[in-house]
């Protein structure tokens, strides 16, 4: 009996010696379950966004061509290439080039947002991390609202040279155009594409199953 007594606490003993190892690889498999978990959650979220993001390609090239002219014109304004007022403050010239630089970047964004995947991502994956950090640019309804801010700041700069002003006015106004557009193809059911009305449909039809099978 004291031979018995003596072998089992030696086997709890080893067990204990033992369960610090185990444990420590519990939660290294823990952490690698985690870090890919991780990784494969960015990778999915960039893959959503690009599917959400489709648009038509005349939506696209059109909103490609107002991202590179607001871009276009800002640095134009900045350097007094055109429309240079001589009778202009400076500190009214000061805030035009800073209103400019702005535009000038928010029109780069609305080129990448919108350009082709593939020749976006040639320089350092600029639509995959835009999409990644930016997600609301990933869907119509941000990126709707995107164009509308842009559009409004664009809109109310309203320099003091006449020419910059009828510019950035115009610009202004196809951008706000642009996110009423994405709007309506967000919301509108006759714009969805149709693989995703059948796959809406097919879900449904899914779930009724599985309801009517629970029954």
């Amino acid at each position: 009996f004291d031979l018995s007594i003596t072998t089992l606490a030696a086997l709890l003993y080893h067990q204990t010696l033992a369960m610090p190892a185990s444990v420590a690889g519990l939660a290294a498999a823990g952490a690698k379950g985690a870090r890919v978990s991780a990784v494969a959650a960015g990778h999915g979220v960039v893959n959503i966004s690009t599917f959400v993001a489709e648009n038509p390609v005349c939506v696209k090239i059109f909103c490609c061509i107002v991202g590179l002219a607001l871009s276009t014109f800002s640095v134009l304004s900045i350097f007094d290439v055109i429309g240079h007022d001589p009778s202009e403050k400076d500190s009214d010239r000061f805030r035009d080039n800073v209103q400019s630089f702005y535009t000038f970047f928010f029109g780069l964004v609305i080129f990448v947002a919108d350009a082709n995947g593939a020749c976006a991502d040639m320089l350092c994956s600029a639509q995959k991390r835009l999409f990644r950090y930016c997600h609301f640019l990933a869907t119509n309804t941000g990126r709707a609202f995107f164009y509308f801010y842009v559009g409004s700041i664009t809109l109310l700069m309203l320099p003091k040279s006449d020419t910059w002003k009828y510019i950035f006015i115009s610009l202004g106004g196809m951008l706000c155009f642009l996110g009423a557009i994405m709007l309506v193809l967000r919301f509108c059911s006759c714009c969805q594409p149709e693989d995703k009305n059948q796959q809406s449909s097919g879900s449904g039809a899914v779930a009724g199953g599985a309801s009517s099978s629970q029954l």
